[in-house]
C-alpha cells in the first residue's frame, strides 16, 4: 500500500523567505416563467415533463448515446508548494499575545466576492478570540486568543452529518445531510426511476427508499453553550451558500422524479418473457409507451412530484406549504431533470422562510453583493441540431436586507461553465468563460456516418447586459485554444484571465473594458495547468497546479505558480515551485487555500506520498491526533482509512495575528509561524 502523510504547508510569499452566437441561441428562450398559482406550478411540471418523454422517445429511436449535458472530464486530486513571491509583500512580525486585547489581524474563508461570505468547515469570530469547527455531526467551539490557551470550551451536537456553516456575531448557521426525517418522509420514495415495487421500501439491498434532506441549523452563540434556536428542513442535497450580513442563501438540488404512475420505457420494452423481436417492433412499443406516459404525467397532482420542506416549531416539525407564488420554469424540455431551489433565511431573526424554486438542476453558483447567478446547462442541445452545447444562464436579484430572491432575467451562452470563479458580474456587465464542445454532424455525412468522430473543443469569454427579462450577448472572444479545455478562470477589474490545458498552460489575459468587443492582450504558454488563480496585488496572479514534462507527459507534481501580469500583453512567469507527489483539498476547493495578505502568508493541507516533505516555510503534522482521534489503534498511517474512515490529513488553517492554526479530523493545533517546530497549544474534540 502507498505511503501517505497528512500535513499542512505554510509558505512566505515575498521577501526572501469576436465570436457571435449562432442563429439557434435565442437569449429569450432562456427566459423564466414566474407562475402565479399552484396550478400553473403543476401545469409548468407536467409540461416539462411531457417534452422530456418526447426527447427520450426521439433519443431511443435515433438511438444517440450522446445525449445528456456533454461530456464529463475528470482532474485527480492535486497540491501545491510555494515560490518567493513579489508585490512588496513583507516577511511576518512577531506580536505580543496579550490576554484580554483582540489580535491585530485574522484571516478569514477565502471568498470569490470580497464582501459576500461563503459557507466553510472552520469559521474565525470574535475578531480572532473564537475559532469554530465543523466535524461529523458536531459543531465546536475553540477560545482561540491569547493563542498559547486555545482550547475547546463547548460543542453541540448536529443532526446529520454537517457540511458547512456561516458565523455571524452571536448565531451560527449549520447545513447537515439529514436521512429519515419521518415527519415529512412516507418512506415510499425510492431512490431511482419509477415507482417501487411492492416490498422493494423493506429491501435491504442496492436500492434506498427514503428521502434526504439539507437540514439548516441555526445556533445562538450568546449563552455559555451554543443552543440550536431553529432547524429547518428542505428536500434535497446542498450544492451552494452565500451570507449577505445575517441573510443566508443556500442553493439545494431536489431529484424531481417522475411518479410511480408514469411507466418507464424499458419496463414496457423489456417487461416479461417476450421481448421485442425486431427494432420496427421496439419502435412501436416505444410510440406507445410516451402516449401512456403523456397520459398518466396529466394525472398527476402537485404533491407527486415537487420535494417537501418543513421546520420544527415548538418542538414538533410541521411540513410548510410549497411556495408557489416563486417558482420559475424555462421552456419545457430546456434543462435536465430535478429542481434547483434558493433557500433564503435571516440568521438574526425568526422572519419566515423565503424559497425560490428554479425547474431543473443548476451546475455553478455566482454571487456578488446584488445578484445572484445560476447557470443550468441546455439538456436539447443535440436534438436542436446544432451539434454544440450552451449554458443558460439566470440573475436573480439579492439584497442584505431581505431573504427573497426574485428573478431578473436570463440568456445563453455557447459552451459550458467550470466553475464559479469562470463567472463574474461588474458594472452590470456579466462576463462568462465557457468550454464548447462541438460534435460532427455524422447523420449528414455521406462518406462514413456511422463512423465514430470525436467532438472538438474551443473556449470563449462572452459578456452579457441584462434588457427587461433578457441577457443579451454584448460580446465575445474569438474561440481560444482549440482542442483544450478551461481549468481555471479569475476576473480582476476590466481584466480577465483563463487558463487552459491538453498538453501545455496557456494563460489569457483578455481585455474586458469593452463588453461589445473583447479581446485577448496576451498568452503565456508553459508545461502543466492551474486549477485555481489568486490574486497578488493588482500585477500578479498566484495560481496552483500541475507541472507536466511537454515531452514525456510526466506528472512531475504539484506546482505553486506566480505570473506577472503587470503587462497583460506580456505575462510572464516570475516563480514556480514544485512540492512533490501527493494532493491537496486547494486544488478544487478555493476555501482550503488561505492567503494571508497582512503577513504575506499561504497556508494549505497537504497530503504526501513521499515519506520526506519539505517546504519553504515549514510544515505542520498531525498524524499524532489522528491516532488518538482513532482510539490509539497502532496502526500504519496509510491503514488510517480502512480503520478509523478517514485519511489523516489536515482540512483548514487560518491565521491569528503571527500564529497558524491548523485543524484536522484530531483537532486543533497552533504554531508560531516563526517557528514551526514546536506548537504552542494543541486542543482536541
Amino acid at each position: 500500500m502507498r505511503k501517505f502523510i497528512g500535513l499542512f504547508c505554510l509558505v512566505l510569499i515575498g521577501g526572501s523567505i469576436g465570436c457571435n452566437t449562432t442563429p439557434e441561441v435565442n437569449q429569450y428562450e432562456a427566459a423564466l416563467k414566474q407562475a402565479a398559482t399552484c396550478d400553473e406550478v403543476l401545469d409548468a411540471i407536467q409540461d416539462d415533463a411531457i417534452a422530456k418523454v418526447d426527447l427520450e422517445l426521439e433519443s431511443f429511436i435515433e438511438q444517440d448515446y450522446y445525449r445528456g449535458g456533454g461530456p464529463v472530464f475528470f482532474e485527480g486530486d492535486v497540491a501545491f508548494a510555494a515560490p518567493e513571491g513579489s508585490d512588496g509583500l513583507a516577511a511576518p512580525t512577531a506580536n505580543d499575545d496579550v490576554a484580554g486585547e483582540a489580535p491585530s489581524g485574522v484571516s478569514d474563508t477565502n471568498r470569490q466576492v470580497a464582501d459576500v461570505d461563503e459557507a466553510d468547515i472552520v469559521k474565525v469570530g470574535d475578531e480572532g478570540r473564537k475559532l469554530y469547527v465543523i466535524r461529523g455531526n458536531g459543531f465546536y467551539e475553540f477560545d482561540s486568543w491569547p493563542a498559547q490557551e486555545t482550547s475547546k470550551v463547548a460543542d453541540l451536537e448536529i443532526e446529520g452529518g454537517a457540511i458547512e456553516m456561516f458565523v455571524e456575531g452571536d448565531r451560527a448557521v449549520v447545513f447537515s445531510n439529514a436521512y429519515g426525517v419521518e415527519a415529512l418522509d412516507d418512506g415510499d420514495l425510492c431512490q431511482g426511476y419509477g415507482a417501487p415495487e411492492p416490498g422493494l421500501a423493506e429491501f435491504d439491498g442496492a436500492y434506498y427508499c427514503g428521502r434526504s434532506f439539507v437540514k439548516i441549523t441555526v445556533i445562538d452563540l450568546s449563552g455559555d453553550l451554543p443552543q440550536a434556536v431553529r432547524e429547518i428542513y428542505v428536500d434535497g442535497w446542498y450544492t451552494s451558500s452565500r451570507r449577505h450580513d445575517s441573510i443566508v442563501r443556500a442553493v439545494v438540488q431536489s431529484s424531481m422524479q417522475r411518479p410511480g404512475s408514469v411507466p418507464n420505457l424499458y419496463e414496457i420494452l423489456y417487461n416479461g418473457a417476450a421481448y421485442p423481436e425486431s427494432r420496427d417492433e421496439e419502435i412501436l412499443l416505444a410510440r406507445a409507451w410516451a402516449v401512456a406516459a403523456k397520459d398518466a404525467i396529466r394525472q398527476t397532482t402537485l404533491d407527486e412530484w415537487v420535494p417537501v420542506w418543513g421546520e420544527r416549531i415548538d418542538g414538533e416539525i410541521q411540513q410548510q406549504p410549497v411556495q408557489c407564488a416563486d417558482f420559475y420554469s424555462p421552456a419545457p424540455g430546456l434543462t435536465n431533470y430535478g429542481l434547483t431551489q434558493i433557500v433564503g433565511i435571516d440568521m438574526g431573526e425568526d422572519n419566515p422562510v423565503q424559497i425560490t424554486s428554479i425547474l431543473g438542476q443548476a451546475t455553478q453558483v455566482y454571487a456578488n453583493g446584488g445578484a445572484l447567478i445560476l447557470a443550468q446547462p441546455d439538456w436539447t442541445w443535440f436534438e436542436r441540431g446544432t451539434n454544440g452545447d450552451r449554458t443558460a444562464i439566470h440573475r436573480f436579484a439579492v439584497s442584505f436586507e431581505a431573504q427573497r430572491t426574485p428573478y431578473q432575467g436570463s440568456g445563453f451562452v455557447q459552451g459550458v461553465v467550470n466553475d464559479q470563479f469562470s463567472i463574474d458580474e461588474r458594472d452590470g456587465i456579466i462576463r462568462i468563460a465557457t468550454t464548447r464542445t462541438t460534435w460532427p454532424d455524422r447523420a449528414n455525412d455521406p462518406v462514413a456516418p456511422d463512423v465514430w468522430i470525436p467532438p472538438t473543443t474551443d473556449n470563449l469569454v462572452s459578456t452579457l447586459r441584462l434588457n427587461g427579462n433578457a441577457l443579451e450577448l454584448a460580446g465575445s472572444t474569438p474561440p481560444l485554444a482549440e482542442g483544450e479545455r478551461i481549468f481555471s478562470a479569475r476576473f480582476l477589474g476590466d481584466l480577465g484571465y483563463i487558463v487552459t490545458f491538453r498538453q501545455v498552460d496557456p494563460l489569457f489575459a483578455i481585455d474586458l473594458s469593452d463588453p461589445e468587443n473583447p479581446k485577448v492582450l496576451g498568452e503565456l504558454k508553459i508545461p502543466g495547468f492551474s486549477d485555481y488563480m489568486h490574486p497578488l496585488g493588482d500585477n500578479h496572479l498566484l495560481t496552483i497546479g500541475r507541472d507536466i514534462d511537454e515531452e514525456t507527459q510526466r506528472d512531475n507534481g504539484t506546482a505553486l505558480q506566480i505570473f506577472d501580469v503587470s503587462d497583460p500583453v506580456n505575462p510572464m512567469l516570475a516563480h514556480k515551485a514544485l512540492v512533490g507527489e501527493g494532493y491537496s483539498e486547494a486544488n478544487h476547493n478555493h476555501k482550503a487555500f488561505n492567503f494571508y495578505t497582512d503577513k504575506g502568508l499561504l497556508a494549505f493541507p497537504f497530503v504526501s506520498y513521499e515519506g520526506d516533505f519539505s517546504h519553504r516555510r515549514g510544515a505542520v503534522n498531525h498524524s499524532d491526533l489522528v491516532l488518538d482521534d482513532c482510539g490509539g489503534v497502532p496502526y500504519a498511517v496509510e491503514d488510517f482509512y480502512y480503520y478509523c474512515g478517514y485519511q489523516p490529513q489536515i482540512t483548514r488553517g487560518v491565521f491569528i495575528d503571527q500564529f497558524i492554526y491548523s485543524i484536522s479530523y484530531g483537532g486543533v493545533r497552533v504554531h508560531d509561524v516563526n517557528d514551526l517546530t514546536t506548537p504552542v497549544a494543541t486542543a482536541t474534540y
